[in-house]
């Protein structure tokens, strides 16, 4: 009989314990959905999306620069073709590591519509060459600055909010590049945009002078009034 009321013993002691243990587990407050996405460094979808549209941008701006460098034979287009590797390239490994660190994982090659375009580019010689790969990058600089200031305006993100804003004036210099066939635009535009905040500066000071030189004009002018109405009359 003391061997039977033990094993019943011991079996539900164990009986008692797994119950315990699920009570506990169950009782522990799981981890809300934001927390969760904190902290595996997960954004919000505009966030994810730009990164991603982003990258393409870079990817096909690369390789129109490339095509340009090797097929175009005007001096004009293989510096911009040039300029245009250079500068997509740094831009994409600045990228690739603000992605890194979000935990997001970014296209290899443009998208659908853009490798139509690059294909349709391809087709093209001599000056037709030329005239769609300015075209192409005048379209693709004006969806690229609107891009970037929508999420330079929107995201709560200051990483991304911080890269967006530096890269909208090499942006606009590519688009300015393009208009004009010339790749010197870069660097004036690039002049442009850092003048544009001294001039307002230099407009604020003026402003602010010509203000001060009148209220000091004004001041006499109202003292000798007060005289003349504290005189009086004979």
């Amino acid at each position: 009989m003391k061997p039977i009321y033990l094993k019943t013993l011991c079996a539900t002691a164990l009986v008692t314990l797994s119950l315990v243990g699920a009570t506990q587990a169950a009782s522990k407050p799981s981890a809300s959905p934001a927390t969760s996405m904190k902290e595996q460094g997960k954004l919000d979808r505009h966030d994810h999306s730009f990164l991603k549209k982003a990258a393409t941008l870079n990817l096909t701006e690369i390789q129109l620069g490339k095509m340009a460098e090797q097929r175009s034979s005007d001096p004009n287009i293989k510096k911009m073709g040039t300029n245009l590797v250079k500068d997509h390239e740094e831009a994409n490994r600045n990228l690739e590591r603000l992605a890194a660190s979000k935990g997001v994982t970014l296209p290899s090659e443009p998208s659908l519509w853009e490798r139509r375009s690059i294909r349709s580019l391809e087709k093209e010689q001599g000056d037709k060459f030329n005239k769609e790969f300015l075209s192409l990058n005048v379209k693709g600089h004006e969806k690229a600055v609107s891009l970037f200031e929508k999420e330079a305006s929107r995201t709560q993100d200051p990483d991304i909010k911080a890269w967006a804003q530096k890269m909208i004036p090499a942006l606009k210099g590519h688009k300015a590049m393009a208009q004009t066939g010339k790749p010197e635009a870069v660097a004036e535009k690039h002049q442009q945009m850092q003048q544009q905040p001294q001039q307002h500066q230099q407009l604020q000071s003026q402003q602010q002078m010509q203000q001060h030189q009148q209220m000091q004009h004004q001041q006499p002018q109202s003292q000798q009034q007060q005289k003349k109405q504290n005189t009086p009359g004979f």
